[in-house]
C-alpha cells in the first residue's frame, strides 16, 4: 500500500495546514510542505530529484 497520502496529511498537520488555512499560510510553511511533497514524489520517481544516495552497507551474512 502507497503511504503517500498519509505521509502528506502528517506533514499538513504537524505544519497546521489545511484547506482552511493555506490562503493566510506563512510563505516559509508553503515552502516546507512544497518540500515534502517534491521529496516524497522523487522517491517514488515520479518527478526529478536530488542525486540517489550511495549505500555503503556492505551485505548481510547469511548467518544473519
Amino acid at each position: 500500500m502507497d503511504d503517500l497520502a498519509p505521509l502528506l496529511a502528517r506533514a499538513a498537520r504537524e505544519l497546521k495546514l489545511d484547506g482552511h488555512t493555506v490562503d493566510n499560510a506563512p510563505e516559509d510553511v508553503v515552502r516546507q510542505f512544497s518540500a515534502v511533497v517534491l521529496e516524497a514524489l522523487s522517491a517514488r520517481g515520479l518527478v526529478d530529484g536530488p542525486a540517489a544516495l550511495e549505500c555503503w552497507a556492505g551485505p548481510r551474512s547469511p548467518l544473519s
